[in-house]
């Protein structure tokens, strides 16, 4: 259980606690997706992208499934 403490102690813990965040900046992204370019995706591609194919990447990036060919 934790003991109880005083509004200042309070105080110096949580400004210590800031600081040190502070101090270390903001969280390292290591995996970030790129931005999608679909002038790029669509020269690449081997036959017509399906109807729903830009709503599917973006599900896909969400880490839901794609939904597939809309008809």
């Amino acid at each position: 259980m934790l003991e109880p403490i005083t509004y200042e102690e309070f105080a110096k813990q949580l400004a210590e606690v800031v600081e040190s965040a502070r101090r270390k900046g903001p969280p390292k992204l290591e995996h970030v997706a790129p931005p999608l370019n679909l002038e790029e995706l669509r020269a690449l591609r081997p036959g017509p992208i399906y109807e729903g194919f830009e709503e599917d990447i973006k599900r896909m990036r969400r880490g839901l499934m794609p939904l597939g060919p809309r008809k």
